[in-house]
This record gives C-alpha cells, structure tokens and sequence, in this order.
C-alpha cells in the first residue's frame, strides 16, 4: 500500500511557504455571497479575485476551481481558486468534498507541489461556529489524501512511484499554511490521524479492487496475518477443515462448488493497559466485533448471475476488506475498546459438487436452511460467523455486507442501510458514521418478513420467491442466528462499496473505501 501524500505535509506559522525551493500551486480557499458571486480573497490575490468575479469567470459554487498560471520569480507558480459556496451553508463534509476537487484539479495540471492556505477558510465570517479550525483544517486534508488514491498495482506503466495506490500524477508535495502559530501543533496531530486513515481506507480500496485470480481467500488471510504483525494485532486463521471441525456447514456449502478453499480469518486488537493496570483497562473496555463478509469471487454459483457487469463480483469481499482496514485504523488511532474482526473469505462457483436448489443444509448453530437461490450466498456465509462471532461475547455486533442489489433500488448510492435489534447501537453507529460524513439510513426489520422464509423441509430457506423487501429479508435471516440478548447491526453496503461519484473524493471507478471510518469511530466512541 503506497504512503498517503500527507506524510509530506508540513504547517508553516512563520510565512507563505515551508521549505526549500518553489511551491508550484497556492490554492486560495473562496466563498461566496448573498448573490451567490464569489468573494474576491485578501491579500495579494484580491485585484484577480475582483477580475474573476466582475467578469462572471467564477462564481466560488462548491467544488469549483478555477486555475490561473503565472510563472516568473514570485513564490508560487500558479494559483488555484477553490470554491467553497456560501458560509452559512458549509459543512465539513463539502470541505472534504472541496479538498478532493483540489486534487483532481492539481492531478490535472500536473502540478507538483501546492501550498494550502487555511487562514482564510479558518477566519471566514459566517462558518458554524460549532466547527473548530482544526474540524475544518482536518476535512480538508482528507478530501486532499482521499481523493488522490489510484489502484495502479497490476498497470505495466505505474507511474514514478511503481506502488499499488499512489498519487503518481499527482503532487508530491503539501504545505499547509498559518499564520497562528498555536495552531501548529494541533493541526500536525491531527494530520497524523488522517494519514493513518488513509492508509486504512487505501488499504480497504486496495484489497477490494484485487482481482480475484490474484485477490483468493489464501492471499487475504496471508495479507490479514501480515498486517496483524505490523500492527501488532492478534491473527488466527481458520482452514476449511476448522471450520468443519466448527461445524460451519453454511460457509462450507456456499465455497464447496470452488477450487480455491474458504479461509475465516480473526484479528484482534486490545487496548493497552493504562495506569491503573491490566484488570482496570479490561473493566473499563468494552468487546466490539466486526463480522465481514468475503466473498472473493461470486458467480451466483448453480443460479448463476447475467454475465453483463459480472467482473464486478470480485468486490463481493468489500464486507471483509472494510473490516480489516477497520481493525488497522482503530489499532493506530488507539481506540480504548477491544475490537475483533472475523473475514470469512470464499468463492462462489458452479461445478459438479456446488450448492444445489432444494438442499438443506445445517448451520453452527444448529439451525438448517433449505437453499432456494445460491446468489443469495452472503447471508449464509454470515449466519455461520456471526454466530462463531457471539462465543467472543461481544458487548456489540455490527456486520458489514455487499448483501443485496435490492439496497440500490431502496436508497440509492447515497447512503447505506443499516437494520439490527437494537436502537441505541443502531443509533450509535448512525452518529459514528455522521460524524465522518458517511450517510446510513435505518430499515425496519419486523419480524412479518420471515414469514416468506419459513420452509416446509428445514427450519427456514435463504431465499423468497420474489424480490420484494430483498434487504430486509436478507437481514432477518441473519437476526434468527443471533441469540437472545446479543446487541446486532447489519450494514448492507452494496450500493456504496464502489462507483461513487456523488461526492469528488471518492474513485468514479472502483472501490470507494466507505464507512471504514465509521466503524474505527464507532470503535472509539462506543
């Protein structure tokens, strides 16, 4: 996984500039009026912002930029006008927005450095109070390193950098600039916090873009083991033989028509003791588990999927890859609760000894389910370690699922579904995930909508006859492998996993990175 672009970053309180030589780029941060025409900048750009805007040329709307060029000996280049639309009306998710259309504008003239000048965004009149200089400073800088992933790994030309993920067109260089001084020490903490999330959400993007003749259920185990190491987690790996010992029959059924065998892989991470010693810190923490779904390749097995758009169930992983990255962020941000994350990784495929409509199978917890479709294979593969989960006994569950296309229909790309039994977790994931910009929505989950999953031959079938309510149903058959007394939530993040283009820092194509940082947050602050 490449090094974000922020690890260069540096803040200057004494001048313009840090560091030897030109900056390519200043990029000048503009709002607009009550006229929705943009305000011309102080300073030494003032007389061009005045041009700009008697000439109608900018207008400083969200995320618009508009590049000037200069040359010659000044200190900067070239300048960037960065729209940000009214104050009133800002929030820290336009400004991470604002960041990532920076990038692709910086990205686009091939600029190699840039200098970003705060002290205007910070100082404006009108911005809510409630958001801090370092709030606004630090969804900048996520916009910026968000923005600027690309997945180059298996590309013959990779660019300068000849890594995975690197911003190899773009610049190499970012200086954050202030002329308050009692801000420097915050805001380099705070980019340090978002140089490790970005290296999580890269690693996340990463793991989903993988190809699945590259991207099996052996390489991620492999890689999970190696990032455990790194990062001083916890790591076992469950072959497919224990997982029959663990009686997994439905995440057996669902890989046994593959070549490739299942793994199920669990990463822990524990807080480290505090003054008052080890029996105070366990008393203190509570057990969170992130339960993700991996399935590596997803043919649809026997009920096999259109071929159109095919290649892209190799992000059938995206549950176990936004767990893992996760786990990597909570362990550097530290966060004080105990945290462990099982990936169950397989593939769905249709040979002579696949899944079949009409068998039963019988679960971990005892339960057997009659297979109506083998493409709704996810929640079997969930059924099996959630309830494998519940032996840790979590203070809380949240699984996380490219589970059903049905979500896409419901909401959109704009947010994710999140259905559990329980408010107050359902609630406290929802605010995690505000809180980082990350939208997910609540559906209901009565249990009416088991009554088409009920079967005549086994206690339930995976499937209904027909796609009404297909994310709902998709939860409640999980909610009958959760026993009683257990905390659960579900997010269905099909929709959101890849090809986002609502908002300018997420990837047009490819994976997306999403809710990552929800869960690391909801891991801090449960």
């Amino acid at each position: 996984m490449a090094a974000s672009p922020l690890l260069n970053l540096t803040v200057s309180p004494s001048g313009m500039f840090a560091g030897p030589g030109k900056i390519g780029c200043e990029a000048v941060f503009v709002f607009q009026d009550s006229g929705k025409k943009a305000i011309a900048p102080q300073g030494r750009y003032k007389a061009l912002g005045e041009r700009l805007r008697k000439d109608a040329e900018f207008s400083a709307a969200l995320g618009a930029v508009e590049f000037v060029r200069f040359g010659g000996s000044d200190a900067a280049l070239d300048v960037a006008f960065v729209g940000l639309g009214q104050p009133s009306e800002l929030t820290l998710e336009k400004i991470r927005s604002a960041g990532g259309s920076l990038w692709t504008k910086l990205k686009s003239v091939k600029s190699d450095s840039a200098a970003i000048c705060l002290d205007m965004l910070l100082s404006a009149k009108g911005v809510s109070a409630e958001f801090s200089h370092a709030h606004l400073a630090r969804a900048l800088a996520e916009g910026l390193v968000l923005g600027a992933y690309q997945f180059l790994k298996h590309k013959s030309n990779k660019g300068k950098s000849g890594s995975d993920s690197a911003n190899a067109a773009g610049p190499s260089k970012l200086v954050f600039v202030t002329h308050d001084k009692k801000l420097k020490a915050e805001l380099e903490k705070e980019f340090s916090e978002v140089a490790a999330m970005a290296q999580a959400v890269n690693l996340t993007r990463d793991w989903t873009n993988e190809p699945s003749n590259f991207g099996t259920p052996e390489y991620y185990a492999a890689e999970a083991k190696k990032l455990a190491r790194l990062h001083g987690l916890k790591c076992r790996i469950l072959t497919e033989a224990d997982a029959a010992r663990e009686k997994m029959g439905l995440f057996l059924g669902v890989g046994q028509g593959a070549e490739r065998e299942g793994r199920v892989v669990v990463v822990e991470y524990t807080p480290k003791a505090g003054a008052k010693g080890k029996a105070a810190a366990r008393n203190a923490s509570k057990t969170i588990a992130f339960v993700g779904k991996g399935v590596t390749f997803d043919s649809g097995g026997i009920s096999i999927k259109p071929s159109l758009r095919m290649e892209n169930m190799k992000n059938d992983m995206t549950g176990a890859s936004t767990v893992m990255g996760a786990l990597v962020l909570a362990a550097q941000w530290k966060v004080p609760n105990r945290v462990i994350g099982i990936m169950a990784f397989t593939e769905n495929m249709p040979d002579g000894k696949a899944l079949q409509p009409g068998n039963v199978i019988t679960s971990r917890s005892g339960k057997t389910v009659e297979i109506i479709n083998t493409d709704a294979e996810g929640r079997l593969v969930l059924a099996d370690v959630l309830d494998f989960a519940q032996d840790f006994k979590p203070d809380a569950i949240v699984d996380v699922a490219t589970l059903t296309g049905a979500v896409t229909i419901a909401l959109g790309k704009f947010c994710c579904a999140i259905l559990g039994n329980e408010t107050a977790l359902i609630d406290s994931v929802r605010r995690a995930g505000e809180s980082q910009g990350e939208r997910i929505w609540e559906l209901p989950l009565y249990d009416d909508y088991f009554e088409d999953l009920k079967s005549d031959c086994a206690d339930m079938r995976n499937s209904a006859n027909d796609s009404y309510g297909g994310t709902i149903r998709g939860a409640i058959f999980l909610k009958q492998f959760i026993r009683k007394g257990v905390s659960w939530a579900h997010l269905d993040i099909a929709a959101t996993a890849s090809d986002l283009t609502h908002l300018s820092y997420y990837p047009k194509k490819g994976a997306s990175g999403a809710y990552v940082r929800t869960l690391a947050r909801f891991a801090a602050d449960f």
